[in-house]
């Protein structure tokens, strides 16, 4: 009786290895891929510091004067604009207790980033300033209601000549790059997702990686932390996909990221060594 018991239990594990691995089979190694990773550094919302305000255009000519690839984030205003910033709220940035989608592209560009004298961009005259002088990471900002978001950065990224990929934390967002850009390389975001709020119902799928059979992803980007992450490494492993890291903050964090498996990092608040 035990060795039907066993044998059932066995067979019960192998259909579930077999479910979870075909749900986080990334997409096939392409060797385009490749110009995206080692030694190109991504600099996150751009190289900023205390004079120059993050996701800025300051901050973006910083990281093209020192030859960096740009990380920034693209959402939509009131009036269905791409515009580049990172939070959902205008508080830390801004100083307005308004969520960016609450106002229009006019009226946040009469805001001003961190007491600079810099404003929010446009995706456009972040694409127009950078003008293909360095690899640029495209992050789309999930926005509930929104999923727009994913089809107008597809339709703006289209007209750009220089080099980018594009990532998002939301898997539904990265198969539409998939579905109407397919030539692009495309990644999904993840990380420990138990502490967010926004993530909590959704946390355990977007943490092990599970709608990769949706998006498929050409490479992950992880927090450093997650470097543990036996679904990161199952990917790693079995399927040869990319994996980048964010956001080492020290040239020693970098290092670790590297030692950890990573190769590309996005990093912050220090110059990497060339």
């Amino acid at each position: 009786m035990i060795w039907i018991t066993l044998s059932i239990l066995f067979a019960v594990l192998l259909v579930l290895l077999i479910l979870f691995l075909f749900a986080i089979r990334p997409n096939k190694p392409r060797a385009e891929m490749k110009k995206y990773l080692f030694p190109v550094r991504y600099a996150h919302r751009g190289l900023h510091d205390e004079e120059k305000a993050e996701n800025s255009l300051s901050a973006y000519r910083a990281a093209v004067e020192r030859g960096f690839g740009i990380e920034f984030d693209v959402r939509l205003s009131k009036d269905g604009e791409l515009v580049v910033f990172h939070d959902d709220d205008l508080k830390r940035l801004c100083g307005v207790d308004k969520n960016v989608v609450d106002l229009t592209k006019e009226e946040l560009q009469r805001l001003h980033l961190s007491g600079t004298d810099d404003v929010i961009p446009t995706l456009q005259e972040v694409l127009s300033l950078v003008d293909g002088k360095v690899p640029l990471l495209v992050e789309i900002k999930d926005m509930p209601r929104h999923g727009e978001v994913a089809e107008k950065t597809v339709e703006a990224l289209k007209a750009y000549r220089g080099d980018f990929i594009v990532e998002s934390f939301n898997p539904l967002y990265i198969a539409k790059v998939k579905k109407l850009m397919p030539e692009v390389c495309r990644g999904v975001l993840s990380m420990n997702f138990s502490h967010e709020k926004n993530f909590k119902a959704f946390f355990p799928a977007l943490q092990l990686l599970l709608l990769n059979f949706r998006a498929k992803p050409d490479f992950i980007a992880y927090e450093a932390s997650g470097w543990k992450s036996f679904s990161l490494n199952a990917c790693r492993k079995l399927f040869h996909t990319a994996s980048l890291c964010w956001v080492p903050r020290s040239q020693q964090e970098e290092q670790d990221a590297y030692r950890h498996g990573f190769d590309a990092v996005i990093f912050e608040n220090y110059i990497p060594e060339e």
